[in-house]
């Protein structure tokens, strides 16, 4: 493609994000980082209840939420943030502060698609084709955009009616069965929320331990992925879970709460001296380790090293391994770096499985991409393609 054809603007249907933020400068970076992929900002603002109580389907189509853990929020915004009708993702606030998210196009790429996947629209070539106006190169390998191949997609731009008087017509009518769309969604996001917490959540018996424990380790677009993992999940196994997500400690019961919401597993925080069970998702906390005792009781140690990332998803992996030896496996989801190849790697050389997620699915494949050069995964997949086949393993594979 030439300098002269990426110059021209690129049409596309806008998705209109409602940008959250305490920080100005954050919301200025990801303000730029959504725009040069073609979106649309409706709403910037600092986080707090009133201007989530307010935003409706009306007015966005996604929730763009940039969480710094330094700063504290009362009750109330969290309960407006749980309530709130639009589709919601979570950004990681020191993820964006780091030079890769600012440089090449990858991460508004990525972030790009992720939003549009959240409201059941995908405009993929439609983003990589802004990137490439921004960044004015391509990478090696990248898929090529044709400007004799005009890109196919729907468009909210005005259309320009010229003689035919049915064209204001037609634009109506698709702009109404947009926000029908839109509606929809919504509803269907209530419906689903509903009947997740309606459905009873999975029983074992008190006071046994579990035999089998999975980590799951995540990073940068993890939340979601794990969210996606989680709610597919439809049948009893004999498996406790325990999630290593990189987040900021103010977060960590929020995130269980999240996921308790839309999951047939019990979420909890790790708490000491809980009896791990079959069936359970114990979120690990930022400043302590989970280790388990020779009972199955849950123990929390002091972290004998700061690590860089929180909580250390090699520690954790490390530390369950060295407990239930062959019967630990995990599942590493998206995030940036190499966290938990190190830890995967024991896991592995004792006789557990080693999972990941596929690059495509990914806000960022570092992680899992880490996994696989080491030479230790042995199936890979979107979110509800590992769940349905952790599913099938227990099925002919009863511990």
């Amino acid at each position: 493609m030439r300098h002269a054809e990426m110059s021209s603007p690129v049409e596309t249907s806008q998705l209109r994000v409602a940008l959250l933020s305490d920080s100005d400068i954050q919301r200025a970076n990801l303000k730029s980082l959504l725009e040069k992929t073609g979106m649309q900002v409706v709403e910037n603002h600092v986080l707090s209840a009133e201007t989530i109580r307010r935003l409706s389907v009306e007015d966005a189509d996604v929730l763009l939420v940039d969480l710094d853990d330094a700063v504290e929020h009362d009750r109330d915004f969290f309960d407006e943030l749980f309530e709130s009708p639009l589709p919601t993702l979570f950004n990681d606030a020191n993820s964006t502060r780091m030079y890769a998210a600012q440089v090449g196009g990858d991460w508004g790429r990525n972030l790009a698609r992720k939003l549009n996947d959240m409201v059941g629209e995908s405009v993929e070539k439609v983003v990589e084709a802004a990137v490439l106006q921004v960044s004015g190169r391509r990478k090696p390998g990248a898929d090529q955009v044709s400007a004799a191949e005009p890109l196919k997609q729907k468009s909210l731009q005005p259309v320009i009616a010229d003689e035919d008087s049915d064209a204001a017509g037609y634009l109506a009518e698709a702009e109404h069965l947009e926000t029908l769309k839109r509606q929809a969604l919504v509803l269907a996001s209530k419906e689903a929320d509903a009947s997740n917490k309606a459905a009873p959540k999975s029983k074992t018996r008190t006071g046994i331990s579990a035999r089998n424990v999975w980590v799951i380790g995540a990073s940068i677009g993890g939340p979601q992925m794990v969210k996606r993992f989680l709610a597919a999940i439809k049948s009893d196994m004999p498996v406790a879970f325990v999630l290593a997500q990189h987040i900021g400690s103010n977060f960590v019961s929020l995130l269980a709460k999240q996921l308790d919401q839309i999951t047939r597993l019990k979420v909890m925080v790790a708490t000491d001296g809980h009896l791990l069970r079959h069936n359970e998702v114990v979120v690990a906390p930022t400043s302590e380790r989970v280790t388990i005792d020779a009972e199955g009781y849950i123990r929390l140690k002091p972290m004998e090293f700061k690590s860089i990332y929180t909580p250390s998803i090699d520690t954790v992996m490390t530390d369950i391994s060295m407990r239930y030896g062959s019967r630990t496996s995990t599942i590493v989801f998206s995030g940036m770096g190499n966290d938990g190849v190190r830890g995967a790697q024991l896991i592995a050389s004792r006789g557990g499985k080693v999972w990941a997620q596929d690059a495509g699915s990914c806000v960022v494949s570092s992680m899992p991409d880490s996994s696989r050069r080491a030479g230790i995964v042995s199936f890979s997949g979107e979110p509800e393609q590992l769940a349905g086949h952790i599913s099938k393993y227990f099925e002919t594979h009863t511990k």
